[in-house]
């Protein structure tokens, strides 16, 4: 089975994905974020860095793709059909340009997505999607301290919320989604509904 762990940043896929991981015996892809040598860069030069820490984004999560179809059970910390929500953002906050903006859609579509994503052997069976409100984001973030998102406007915050709700109403049909409200769950209780909608 193929489960991948969605949602914005700070609304706890990683550790919900490492305890789910860990319950039921599944190889776990952590996402590529301490790995990308642009994300400092891009958190004090967004326009400059954008497309750059994209394009790494997009060719470690396909590597991990191919990893995939060497397992039978295997957890995703996020999935590589979420990366153009964060293009959609920076795109509207102007801090990536129209030419490559353009270059990275068509290079998504035509070489990530057609030729390796719908793959059966790695289309997810489950997307579970964990949503929070803002206000719980940004306390969990400001608690993670890391400080390249330290003096990240709120305002990017609130966007990504937008645009995974967006993302959420036109991939559901595509997809098998569970959708849990984590604002007043423990990781533990996230983990638990989890397993039970699998069972």
């Amino acid at each position: 089975m193929k489960i991948v762990v969605s949602g914005v940043v700070g609304v706890g896929k990683s550790t919900v994905s490492k305890q789910l991981a860990k319950l039921l015996k599944y190889k776990i892809m952590d996402e590529p974020v301490a790995s990308n040598p642009y994300l400092d860069d891009f958190y004090k030069d967004p326009l400059q860095y954008a497309f750059k820490m994209q394009i790494f984004m997009l060719m470690a999560r396909s590597g991990q793709l191919k990893e995939a179809q060497n397992f039978k059970n295997v957890i995703f910390d996020r999935s590589i059909l979420e990366d153009p929500i964060f293009v959609e953002v920076l795109k509207a906050q102007n801090n990536m340009s129209d030419r490559d903006y353009e270059v990275y859609l068509k290079f998504y579509k035509n070489v990530i997505i057609s030729s390796l994503y719908f793959d059966p052997q790695i289309k997810p069976d489950l997307i579970v999607y964990l949503k929070a409100n803002l206000e719980n984001t940004l306390q969990r973030i400001n608690l993670r301290g890391r400080e390249s998102e330290k003096h990240v406007s709120s305002e990017y915050w609130s966007l990504l919320n937008k645009k995974y709700e967006q993302w959420y109403e036109k991939e559901k049909k595509n997809f098998n989604f569970l959708v849990i409200d984590t604002n007043n769950l423990t990781p533990d209780e996230i983990v638990e509904k989890i397993i039970n909608y699998i069972k």
